[in-house]
C-alpha cells in the first residue's frame, strides 16, 4: 500500500517537473527493437538482423507486437530462413560506430539516433470536430465536463486516447520498417517520411487518423468518442483499416489470448496466388494491472530484442 502512495506522489511531482531520464547502467548494453546497443572503451558495437521470420508466440515468449515480412512470393516462405534483399544475406551484423561519445544522461549516440527515429504520436488538440455520441455511457467524469466546453465535438483526445495513439504508434513503425528500412534514421527520405506521417494526421480524410479509429471503433467495437478504447478495440480498428487503405501491410491479431495459429495466420498471410504479405501480428496479452508483472519481464525483454518487435501498445 504504501508503495502504491509513492508512485502516485511521484507521478503528481512528474506532472509538474519531469527531467530527462538518465541512463543508470551506461556500460550495459541497450536494446531497442532488436537491435543492442553496448558501449565499449574502443567501439560502440551495433548488433542487428534484418532478416525478417515467422514467430510463433506461446504463453510464456509471447510479442506483443512483431512484422512478419519475408519477401517470398511462396507460401513455403513461412519456414524459410532467407531473403531475397542482398542486405540479408548475414543473421547477424556487426557496425562499429567510430564515435563512442555518450550524452551528459548516459546515453549512446547511436541509440538516441534510433530511438529517435521511432514515429510517435501523442495527444493533440484543435483538430476537426469528432461528432459527440448521445449514447455514451462510459466516459470519464473528466473528460464529460471537457466535452461540454465545446457541443460541436471533441477537438481533443486528452484523457481518452491513449490506445488509440499507442496503436498508432505501431502501425506508423511497422509501416516505416516495411517502406524504409531498420536503418532508417531522421533526415533520410523526407519525402517517405512525410507521406507515413500524412496517413496518420488528425483529420478524416487520413486513413489512419483518430477520427477514423474512432469512427470504426463506434460502428464495429461499441466504443464511443470520448470513451477509452481498450487493445482489443484498438487492435480491431488497426486490422480493418489496414485493410480499407492498402500500405502492403496485412494485420493478424490473436485476440485476448497470446497464441498464434497458423491457419488462422496463412489466411491473412498468404493471398489466393501464393504470395506471402508482410504481416503484422498483434498479440493481446495482460501483463499486469498498474504495471508489468515482475514474472514477465524475462518474456517481455526477449520479445523486443527480436528482430521482428515493433514496440509495445497499452
Amino acid at each position: 500500500m504504501m508503495n502504491i502512495r509513492i508512485d502516485k506522489f511521484q507521478r503528481v511531482i512528474q506532472y509538474f517537473w519531469d527531467p530527462p531520464v538518465k541512463n543508470d547502467e551506461p556500460k550495459s548494453s541497450i536494446w531497442c527493437l532488436g537491435v543492442e546497443y553496448s558501449f565499449k572503451p574502443s567501439e560502440l558495437e551495433v548488433k542487428s538482423s534484418d532478416e525478417y521470420d515467422t514467430v510463433n508466440a506461446s504463453s510464456t515468449d509471447s510479442v506483443p507486437v512483431l512484422l512478419t515480412a519475408p519477401s517470398s512470393t511462396s507460401a513455403d516462405a513461412i519456414t524459410q530462413h532467407e531473403s531475397d534483399s542482398d542486405s540479408s544475406e548475414a543473421a547477424v551484423e556487426v557496425q562499429k560506430d567510430t564515435s563512442t561519445q555518450i550524452d551528459d544522461d548516459g546515453w549512446p549516440h547511436a541509440f538516441l539516433d534510433d530511438f529517435d527515429a521511432k514515429f510517435w504520436m501523442t495527444y493533440r488538440s484543435a483538430f476537426p470536430p469528432i461528432p459527440l455520441s448521445t449514447t455514451s455511457r462510459n466516459m470519464t467524469l473528466a473528460t464529460r465536463i471537457r466535452s461540454l466546453a465545446d457541443q460541436e465535438g471533441f477537438t481533443s483526445d486528452t484523457g481518452w486516447g491513449c490506445m488509440i495513439r499507442s496503436g498508432q504508434c505501431v502501425l506508423a513503425n511497422a509501416i516505416s520498417l516495411l517502406k524504409l528500412g531498420r536503418d532508417w534514421r531522421r533526415g533520410k527520405s523526407p519525402q517517405e517520411e512525410q507521406h507515413i506521417l500524412s496517413l496518420f494526421a488528425d483529420d478524416p480524410r487520413a486513413p489512419f487518423s483518430l477520427h477514423n479509429f474512432v469512427k470504426y471503433g463506434e460502428a464495429s467495437c461499441g466504443v464511443y468518442p470520448g470513451e477509452w478504447f481498450g487493445p482489443s478495440a484498438t487492435a480491431r480498428c488497426i486490422q480493418a483499416l489496414a485493410a480499407q487503405h492498402d500500405e502492403g501491410l496485412q494485420v493478424y491479431i490473436t485476440g485476448d489470448g497470446g497464441d498464434v495459429y497458423e491457419d488462422a495466420f496463412r489466411k491473412i498471410a498468404i493471398s489466393d496466388d501464393g504470395v506471402f504479405h508482410p504481416t503484422l501480428v498483434l498479440v493481446g496479452i495482460r501483463l499486469g494491472i498498474e504495471r508489468v508483472t515482475p514474472v514477465y519481464w524475462e518474456a517481455l525483454k526477449s520479445s523486443l530484442m527480436m528482430p521482428q518487435s515493433v514496440g509495445i501498445a497499452g
